[in-house]
C-alpha cells in the first residue's frame, strides 16, 4: 500500500516506510495501474492542539489580510489606533477589535463544542463573524501607487 505525498514524484510505501521517487526501480508502475494510493495525510490529527493552531493562524492571516486592505500593517497596528484624535482611525481600530474580539471568542466555543463536520479552514471561516457585520468606517483612497507622483508639490 502506498501513500502520495506533497510531491507528486514520490509515494510512500507504508509497509517499509521508505519514499520512493517516481523513475526509481521501487516505483510501482503496475500497481497505480490497478490501485489508487492513500491521500496525503493531513498535517496534525482533527480537532488536535495543532489543529486549534492551524486554525487560529489562518484566522489571523485573515483578519491581517483584511486590514492591510485598509493600509494598516498588522492587526495590532490598526488596534492601535484605538484612542486616537483622528476619527477615521479611532473608528477603523475600534470595529477591529470589535471583530477581532468576536472572532477569538467564536474560536475559543468552536473548540469547546466543535460542530460535527467542521474541519477545515473553509469550513470554519463562514462561521465566524464577518468584518461586514462591523462599524468600519468608508475607507479613503489615496493616490500611493507607483508613478502618481507626490500629493502636494514639495
Amino acid at each position: 500500500m502506498y501513500r502520495l505525498t506533497a510531491n507528486p514524484d514520490v509515494l510512500y510505501c507504508i509497509e517499509t516506510g521508505a519514499f520512493i521517487p517516481r523513475g526509481h526501480y521501487l516505483w510501482p508502475t503496475e500497481w497505480l495501474e490497478t490501485s489508487t494510493p492513500l491521500p496525503i495525510p493531513p498535517p496534525y490529527e482533527l480537532h488536535s492542539p495543532e489543529h486549534y493552531r492551524a486554525i487560529r493562524a489562518a484566522a489571523w492571516k485573515w483578519m491581517t489580510e483584511f486590514v492591510q486592505e485598509r493600509r494598516y500593517d498588522t492587526v495590532e497596528s490598526c488596534c492601535s489606533y484605538f484612542d486616537s484624535g483622528v476619527e477615521r482611525y479611532r473608528l477603523e481600530a475600534r470595529a477591529m477589535v470589535a471583530w477581532r474580539d468576536a472572532v477569538n471568542q467564536a474560536l475559543e466555543a468552536l473548540v469547546v463544542n466543535p460542530p460535527a463536520n467542521i474541519e477545515t479552514w473553509e469550513q470554519v471561516q463562514a462561521l465566524l463573524p464577518q468584518p461586514s457585520r462591523f462599524n468600519w468606517p468608508s475607507s479613503v483612497e489615496l493616490p500611493l501607487g507607483v508613478g502618481d507622483g507626490p500629493a502636494v508639490q514639495l
